[in-house]
C-alpha cells in the first residue's frame, strides 16, 4: 500500500508542477500580448503623426522658409523627388577682423598646398598684424568648422589649406 501512496504522491507532485508551469506560461503569454498591444499602439500613433506631417511636405517654386507652398504632393501616389541646387556665393571680408587677416594671408602669401599655424603667424607679423596663439588657434578651428579652411589629416603640427572651390573677395584695409 505504501508503494501506491508513493506513486500517488509522485503523480500529485507532477500534476502540481504542470499546473505551476501552465500558470507561468499563461502569465508570460498575457505579458507578451500586452507588450504587443503597446507596440501596436505606438506604431499606430507614429503612422498618424507621419500622416499629419505629410501635408507639410511640399514642393513648389514659391515655397521657402516661412512660406508654405501652394502645391502639395500626395506621397501615397507619387515618388518623392528632391532636386538640390547650389548657388555659389563669394565670401566678402576685410582685414579689419582676425578672420579676414587669416584668410587674406592664406590666400595671398602662404603655400596653396598647406601651411602651419606658425607659418601663418609669421606671415601675419610681417604685415604688422600681431595675432597671438590664444586667438589664432581657436579662430583656425572655427574657420575649419565653417568650411573656410581645410585641416590636412595626419600632419603634426596641424596644417591647413584653403578649399579649392571657394571664392574669397578679400580687401586689405
Amino acid at each position: 500500500m505504501s508503494e501506491i501512496t508513493d506513486k500517488l504522491d509522485e503523480l500529485e507532485k507532477r500534476v502540481a508542477g504542470i499546473k505551476d508551469w501552465k500558470q507561468k506560461y499563461e502569465a508570460a503569454k498575457a505579458q507578451w500580448e500586452r507588450e504587443i498591444k503597446k507596440l501596436g499602439k505606438m506604431v499606430e500613433a507614429s503612422n498618424k503623426l507621419l500622416e499629419s506631417l505629410r501635408q507639410f511636405l511640399t514642393l513648389a517654386p514659391d515655397a521657402g522658409p516661412g512660406r508654405p507652398s501652394t502645391q502639395t504632393i500626395n506621397l501615397k501616389e507619387k515618388d518623392l523627388v528632391i532636386n538640390l541646387t547650389h548657388e555659389e556665393k563669394p565670401v566678402n571680408m576685410t582685414t579689419d577682423t582676425v578672420v579676414g587677416k587669416i584668410l587674406f594671408a592664406a590666400s595671398s602669401e602662404l603655400p596653396k598646398d598647406g601651411f602651419s599655424e606658425g607659418a601663418l603667424s609669421e606671415s601675419l607679423k610681417e604685415r604688422g598684424w600681431n595675432v597671438g596663439h590664444s586667438t589664432l588657434a581657436p579662430t583656425l578651428g572655427g574657420l575649419v568648422k565653417d568650411g573656410y579652411l581645410i585641416r590636412l589629416e595626419g600632419t603634426r603640427p596641424s596644417r591647413y589649406r584653403l578649399p579649392g572651390k571657394q571664392k574669397l573677395n578679400l580687401t586689405p584695409v
